[in-house]
């Protein structure tokens, strides 16, 4: 592929904190090639046993040691969130000072469903544009888990600025009918790695096509659930073939174009074109609604091992069959200014504020 001449746009520099949470989240962050130096990596976990392996990873927080001893949440949300609230003040020291938080957690387990919405309800409260990634369990694991999943996403979705399901039943999709279970799962993380990385690099790295952060907060916040739409090229027109492969995802599941807000990530080598980029763009302008709120950034990362490959990572918003009823989102004013670091960390949120779902039935409690 011939390359063009352009020009890196300067780009203030914004802090972003990704953080891993139970042992789903925690094995995905641990994972992730993430080559800028402004990333925060963080996990936590209320199982100290597998925090110990994390050895990758520069901060590991063990949730509520005095409420679990470190053995874990068997399960139980409830726990996740409590033994959270307990480690509140490490987290907030941790995430201060992000302008972005990334949260990644599995759905129907007991660390990353429980401790997924107050983590997220407390980046926001410290002025963090806060981005959910989660996964969701087949469906062959109806029962408690799935009612479970499905419980923690709702909570998840009422406490994050957006959250970006990917669900391993839409996955098998995507998988040969004799794939095995493991195959199915490492897909699975596959696309929410790629999708991650399509919007960490994006904020990360110098950009071609300047993309300002009001922006992306402008398109994100407050947006509730989304959807998702990834697609990669190499060679001849990569740019236009994976927009293409994008704008037709079957994550998407036709409804781009129901969508009142658009984040579009195109992230080439040192061979992308100029041309090529421009022909995406209008691709992409074709597609979409006239009155759609789009935020496009294009950046070319050196770190990337085939400097012919483009890839590109939509996140849908606002989606009819998604969108929040009306007053719903009223207590997330946007954009959110951030607040002065202060010494010693609030206590942000109560017991008592947790979602029924959420709370542990004590002694003695109705």
């Amino acid at each position: 592929m011939q390359s063009a001449d352009v020009s890196f746009q300067p780009r203030t520099p914004i802090t972003i904190k990704l953080i891993g949470l139970g042992g789903c989240g925690g094995n995905l962050v641990s994972t992730l090639q993430l080559p800028a130096a402004q990333i925060g990596v963080i996990v936590a976990n209320t199982d100290q046993q597998d925090l110990v392996g994390r050895t990758t990873v520069p901060t590991r927080i063990l949730l509520g040691p005095q409420l679990t001893g470190g053995k874990g949440a068997g399960g139980h949300p409830q726990v996740g969130a409590e033994a959270t609230l307990e480690s509140e003040p490490v987290l907030a020291q941790a995430l201060a000072g992000a302008d972005l938080v990334v949260i990644v957690a599995g759905m129907g387990g007991g660390t990353g469903t429980g401790a997924a919405p107050v983590v997220a309800r407390l980046a926001r409260q410290l002025g963090a544009l806060t981005l959910a990634f989660v996964t969701m369990p087949f469906q062959v694991e109806k029962g408690k888990r799935s009612r479970t999943a499905e419980q923690g996403l709702a909570s998840l979705t009422a406490t994050a600025d957006a959250v970006v399901v990917v669900s391993n039943q839409k996955i098998l999709r995507f998988v040969p009918p004799r794939e095995t279970l493991s195959n199915a799962l490492t897909y699975s993380n596959t696309i929410l790695s790629a999708a991650i990385s399509g919007v960490v690099e994006q904020l990360s790295l110098p950009s071609l096509m300047q993309l300002d952060f009001s922006h992306v907060r402008q398109t994100l916040s407050n947006a509730g659930q989304t959807m998702l739409g990834i697609g990669s090229a190499t060679g001849s027109d990569a740019a236009q073939r994976a927009v293409q492969m994008a704008l037709r995802c079957d994550l998407l599941e036709g409804h781009l174009m129901k969508a009142r807000r658009l984040f579009v990530s195109i992230i080439g080598g040192n061979n992308l074109g100029l041309h090529d980029v421009n022909n995406a763009i209008a691709q992409i302008h074709q597609t979409i609604d006239n009155e759609m709120d789009l935020a496009i950034g294009v950046v070319s990362s050196p770190h990337q091992a085939n400097p012919d490959r483009v890839r590109v990572t939509l996140i849908a918003s606002e989606v009819d069959s998604f969108r929040r009823p009306a007053g719903a989102s009223a207590n997330k004013s946007a954009p959110r200014p951030k607040p002065p670091v202060q010494s010693q960390a609030p206590a942000l949120r109560k017991y008592d504020d947790l979602p029924p779902f959420l709370k542990l039935h004590r002694r003695g409690s109705a």
